[in-house]
């Protein structure tokens, strides 16, 4: 019994629990890029903030000598109205060579920015140094330490920083706005590729209801195919070609079956009326002597049909072998003809032999099974054929590198209706002379199927009345007929 897989175990499920898996790596990656971006270009620009203001404040810090006296308290009373009016948000510390504040803005009180040596190192080089530190209440500052030149000569230091409580709170709440909405995202967004995930995963649903209705009763069932190409139509057609396979099978199976059944039914109840019969009413030894005969020729016949029932199965399903070597076609045409002599003299026909090549013909074929369905074809010609009448067989090749073999005779011939259906098994142009003359229906079939395996083809033309010709192709390897003489026609 089928039952439908369980929701964790669904391919539904496993698909959205990697696209939520995936989608949420995806964005705390994309978050975490984001966030130290954003903090760079503010960083950035407040920077670009702090150097500007930097380069006024040292513009006033240059109106008046160094060397005078008050000169520097003015101008750090300057600097701090400059700041006042305005109210810029930034915090000056200026100090003198030796690293002493010579003047320091009042909204930071007791706070000194650093003087380090990465600065110092900067400064003596006279580049500009900026560097972010947090004081002992836990404020953080973004400082600038440049370098003031009074005739190439350094005077001043000034340091001008800008508090981060701002930017530190606007990154603070964007975080905290994207750990709230986040998961909700990712929920609201799993659930739409659940959405669509059932909806691609419908059309499997319904192949596979389909498939549930076809059972060994109705396998000529097959899915629907869809205009559209995608996998699923070629899943569709590869299970349909599997259908189809797989009822081929059957009907061999049944046919072989039938086959079987009705063919064997005739001689098990002969075989069974004549041991009643014999049983009952026979009276001495030769009685039941001339019934075990009769039994023994039905036991032969169920043998054979049995043998080439087999022999057909394992063709039609691939496991029809070939003992493949090399051989002369001429020599087993010659075998034949002698063979042949032996069945016609009995019936005073004339047996004909005619090799319409001028040299030696090698083939690389089964040589059993080519003799067997040779055979087939001369002892049905010589069986069909009346006292007094002729067969020939003759070897000729032809332009598409293939050897003709002919079986000819003149015998009743077949009429035209039935040259269709002659190669199915156990079919008989005229059921009762076939059963008098003997054979079990099967020898046309197992003909078919050996010259089938070699690559080969029958014709046949008849004339009812007049004879029948059963013409066999086999195909040449090139690499055994080098530097041959040109075959003569037929």
């Amino acid at each position: 019994m089928l039952h439908r897989p369980s929701f964790r175990s669904s391919i539904r499920f496993k698909l959205t629990l990697w696209f939520a898996l995936t989608l949420a790596i995806l964005m705390l990656s994309s978050e975490i890029f984001w966030d130290r971006h954003l903090a760079t270009i503010l960083e950035g620009n407040t920077d670009s903030r702090l150097a500007r203001t930097g380069d006024i404040l040292a513009d006033l810090g240059h109106k008046g000598a160094y060397d005078e006296p008050g000169v520097e308290e003015a101008q750090c009373e300057e600097i701090k109205n400059f700041l006042r009016r305005h109210n810029w948000g930034v915090a000056i510390q200026q100090r003198n060579p030796h690293g002493e504040p010579t003047c320091v803005s009042e909204d930071i009180g007791d706070l000194r920015f650093p003087l380090n040596r990465r600065a110092l190192r900067q400064l003596s080089q006279g580049g500009t140094y900026f560097e972010t530190f947090s004081s002992e209440t836990g404020e953080r500052y973004r400082v600038m330490t440049m370098p003031l030149y009074d005739d190439d000569r350094l005077v001043d230091v000034l340091q001008v920083g800008e508090n981060l409580e701002a930017t530190d709170t606007a990154l603070a709440l964007l975080l905290w706005k994207r750990i709230i909405y986040t998961p909700l995202l990712i929920l609201l967004l799993s659930g739409c590729g659940w959405f669509l995930a059932g909806r691609a995963l419908l059309p499997l649903q319904r192949i596979t209801d389909d498939i549930r209705k076809i059972t060994a009763e109705n396998l000529n069932l097959r899915l629907p195919v869809s205009h559209k190409k995608n996998e699923l139509t070629e899943l569709s057609i590869t299970f349909n070609e599997t259908l189809e396979r797989l009822a081929n099978s059957f009907s061999r199976i049944k046919q072989f079956t039938g086959d079987a059944s009705h063919e064997l039914r005739t001689p098990l109840a002969i075989l069974k009326g004549e041991t009643e019969v014999s049983l009952r009413w026979a009276k001495g030894e030769e009685e039941l002597r001339q019934t075990l005969a009769s039994n023994l020729e039905e036991i032969e016949r169920m043998e054979k049909i049995t043998e080439g029932l087999l022999h057909l199965a394992k063709s039609e399903s691939g496991e029809f072998h070939l003992n493949l070597s090399v051989f002369s076609l001429n020599d087993l045409l010659q075998d034949l003809y002698i063979h042949s002599k032996t069945l016609s003299d009995p019936k005073k026909i004339e047996t004909i032999l005619q090799m319409q090549v001028d040299h030696e013909v090698f083939i690389r074929a089964d040589q059993m099974h080519l003799h067997r369905a040779l055979l087939n074809f001369i002892t049905n010609a010589i069986k069909y054929t009346p006292e007094g009448g002729q067969v020939i067989i003759a070897l000729a090749l032809n332009d598409e590198q293939e050897a003709r073999i002919h079986v000819s005779d003149t015998g009743m011939g077949i009429p035209a209706e039935h040259l269709p259906h002659i190669f199915e098994r156990f079919y008989r142009v005229d059921e009762a002379r076939n059963r008098n003359i003997g054979g079990t229906g099967l020898g046309l079939s197992i003909v078919k199927a050996i010259i089938t395996a070699h690559h080969g083809r029958i014709r046949v033309l008849s004339t009812p009345g007049q004879g029948s010709e059963f013409i066999v192709y086999l195909p040449l390897d090139p690499a055994l007929d080098t530097a041959t003489p040109a075959a003569v026609s037929a």
